[in-house]
């Protein structure tokens, strides 16, 4: 399919809807993987096993990059909502399908995990003594000040701060910049960063110049995770720079779309780049901030960019590859959203479960996810997606009968 047939049609952008439904599910892999990574804080996630070298190296890459394309696309799909329903459409919409699940699906996360976590430790043989005492460990264990406990839902309040951000700076540049003067060095530096593969350096660097001075930045761990109620800038940048970048980059959708010409360089600069960042900083995880002057000058210039790389060469992937419908992606895009809100504590069952099976991880954790996302498609089907729930998450209710092939809504109408 060409690029014009793409901007032309009626239906969602296929290639940008699987690129979503992968990061999302990515996301599921990345909490997978952190039982087995080195020093990972017990008190984040206490299913303990035995290290893999591997594991934390898929821990490492998937968390470099996820929700930056994530956040890019979300804020793609945003400008194009606000474009086709108005500004109050827009805030109905984001209201019912972010807001809600944000403030009705925190409170059932915070509940389900440790329930669902002790449910597997039971049946794994420790005694419901044990299980107290470890409890009591988890909340007695010290938390650094200001902390509120997002758990992964953290990515539904941000959003919500960079619709809001988005609102109001739309708002004053239509009555301040009518004729849109403001924004045209945007869409500038847009459409250069765009025009070839010296883009992701353009946005990388800053962003990199930025960590490399930013104080107590544990560098291994990459991008930080905002577990407080208070904005953090280092977050409100790493995360609202790509909304940002995708919101402007709807202006001009045609520019996005010609990645998939330079999809091949972009996921080569991506794979050497994430190398070189594994090598300044070493496959054993580091929790604290130890990389120093020209080790961190070059681990956040390689860092910082390789992220960009990555979110423009898999964009530039899908669209060469992925443009043409297909109902399987479609469903498994759909299901994402609903997928990726559930499985903290789903996952956490399992792992609990089988925490005390000597199994390589090379069983165990394959066997973990596997589990996991059966029982999260199983709940999609029949729990969610014909349901006032489904209507919540996907835009619409389907009916029970629906075949994977069935006429589909337009990007407006499903994008979370």
């Amino acid at each position: 399919m060409t690029r014009r047939a793409i901007l032309n049609s009626g239906d969602r952008l296929h290639a940008l809807d699987a690129v979503r439904g992968f990061a999302l599910i990515l996301g599921i892999f990345f909490h997978g993987a952190a039982g087995y990574v080195e020093g990972f804080p017990e008190q984040l996630w206490p299913m303990r096993e035995p290290p893999s070298a591997t594991l934390g190296v898929v821990f490492f890459v998937s968390h470099m990059f996820r929700m930056s394309l994530f956040f890019l696309l979300a804020g793609f799909f945003g400008r194009m909502l606000i474009e086709r329903r108005g500004a109050a459409g827009f805030v109905r919409d984001r209201a019912k399908r972010i807001l809600l699940p944000l403030v009705v699906g925190l409170p059932i996360i915070l509940m389900l995990f440790p329930a669902l976590a002790g449910l597997g430790f039971l049946l794994s043989g420790m005694s419901m003594e044990e299980l107290l005492r470890m409890s009591e460990q988890q909340l007695n264990a010290p938390t650094p000040a200001g902390t509120f406990p997002w758990t992964h839902l953290w990515f539904l309040y941000y959003l919500l701060l960079f619709y809001a951000g988005a609102l109001a700076i739309r708002g004053v540049a239509r009555v301040a910049d009518r004729r849109g003067r403001a924004l045209a060095p945007l869409d500038a530096l847009v459409r250069f960063s765009l025009g070839g593969v010296w883009g992701a350096a353009v946005i990388g660097l800053p962003l990199a110049a930025y960590f490399y001075a930013l104080d107590g930045w544990p560098s291994w761990t990459g991008l930080l995770v905002p577990l407080t109620l208070a904005p953090q800038t280092p977050s409100m940048l790493s995360y609202g720079v790509p909304f940002a970048f995708g919101w402007l980059s709807h202006r001009q959708t045609d520019r996005l779309l010609a990645l998939e010409r330079r999809w091949i360089p972009f996921i080569a600069a991506a794979v050497a780049l994430t190398v070189v960042s594994l090598w300044l900083a070493g496959l054993t995880p580091q929790w604290e901030p130890y990389l120093d002057d020209r080790a961190l000058m070059w681990y956040s210039a390689a860092y910082l960019v390789g992220i960009w790389c990555w979110i423009f060469g898999l964009i530039g992937l899908a669209i060469r590859f992925l443009s043409e419908a297909s109902p399987v992606r479609r469903y498994i895009a759909d299901s994402s959203y609903f997928l990726y809100l559930l499985h903290l504590p789903v996952l956490a069952f399992f792992a609990a479960w089988w925490n005390p099976l000597p199994w390589h991880w090379t069983i165990k954790f394959p066997l973990q996810i596997a589990a996991t996302l059966a029982v999260l498609f199983v709940s999609y089907r029949y729990l969610v997606r014909s349901t006032f729930i489904g209507a919540t998450l996907n835009g619409r209710r389907y009916p029970r009968s629906l075949k994977l092939g069935a006429p589909r809504p337009t990007e407006a109408q499903w994008h979370p």
